[in-house]
């Protein structure tokens, strides 16, 4: 950092120390709009950061928020890739250290998730960093909800970050599933796990599908390592019994599994209907089978309604 940098964050320093935090944001703020001008971006980059975290520090939690969207704002003029390292950890650092009930957090998931997606080298979903770092805040947050349906709102917006998370993002979303099937001990537990099994079905990732019912079927019932490839039906719970036989033919895309998913689906369609996730498997029958079995004659889209308003 230069020295012209170093004594622009004293100063701004030495207002936080007073107590001034309008003044010293407005400042930094100002200092920084001459910079991004002047296309001095990496001075503006480094100023932010600094400035944000000293913010931070001081629990001026609005005023870094704002600083941080800022810098997403100067990572896209620049044309910094979700790839450089430095920026993404560094934007990572920043959120990180934000209240997990941040009222910036929806606002910063679209602005950086949207960054991201930028990238050639992204997936069209966005960055899977980014979306654990989001998920994990937003789940964890849920603890001090006491509204019912803003929590679950809340959860809504959360699950959808942690299914486009990366393999870390499993256990926090799952065994959230687990504490939610634990606390409802006469409902099929199946039908907390199906969340999991269809939402990383939708996205055609058979490895997360299997690891999100191990690590379900480890907490809730067995808590053995030997699972792994095994079957347990439990007699009382028929959902999570579907589940484990429809993540096996899941597995491969053959025309023997998808003979084998239609004599699934139908010992198994009142049931599903009952609990109101048949349209669900009825577009996996769909996605991954090609086979048209909706009961309405129409075969919805579910993926793009999974996706549906995250961006927006």
């Amino acid at each position: 950092m230069s020295d012209k940098l170093n004594k622009t964050i004293q100063r701004f320093q030495s207002k936080i120390d007073s107590g001034s935090f309008y003044e010293a944001h407005q400042t930094l703020r100002t200092i920084t709009n001459r910079y991004v001008k002047s296309k001095q971006y990496k001075e503006a980059r480094d100023l932010l950061y600094q400035g944000s975290s000293i913010l931070i520090k001081n629990k001026e939690f609005a005023s870094a928020s704002d600083l941080i969207n800022y810098l997403i704002q100067i990572y896209e003029e620049e044309k910094i890739s979700v790839t450089d390292k430095d920026s993404k950890f560094k934007l990572i650092e920043l959120i990180s250290n934000l209240p997990n009930n941040d009222p910036s957090l929806n606002d910063l998931a679209k602005t950086s998730i949207n960054w991201s997606i930028k990238s050639s080298e992204c997936s069209k979903f966005g960055d899977n960093d980014l979306h654990h770092l989001f998920g994990t805040k937003m789940l964890r947050s849920l603890q001090d909800e006491t509204d019912s349906e803003k929590k679950l709102n809340k959860f809504a917006i959360a699950e959808l970050h942690l299914v486009l998370g990366t393999f870390e993002s499993i256990p926090v979303y799952v065994n959230f599933l687990v504490d939610a099937a634990k606390a409802n001990p006469s409902i099929d537990s199946g039908i907390f796990l199906s969340r999991a099994i269809i939402n990383y079905s939708y996205l055609k990732n058979i490895k997360f599908v299997k690891e999100a019912q191990f690590v379900f079927l480890k907490n809730i019932i067995f808590e053995s390592e030997s699972i792994k490839d095994e079957i347990m039906y439990s007699q009382d719970q028929p959902i999570l019994n579907f589940l484990q036989l429809l993540t096996l033919i899941l597995q491969k895309e053959s025309a023997t599994n998808s003979q084998k998913f239609l004599k699934l689906y139908d010992h198994y369609k009142n049931l599903l209907k009952k609990n109101e996730i048949s349209s669900s498997i009825e577009y996996l029958g769909n996605l991954y089978f090609n086979l048209n079995i909706s009961s309405s004659g129409q075969q919805n889209n579910m993926l793009a309604n999974f996706m549906s308003g995250l961006l927006k």
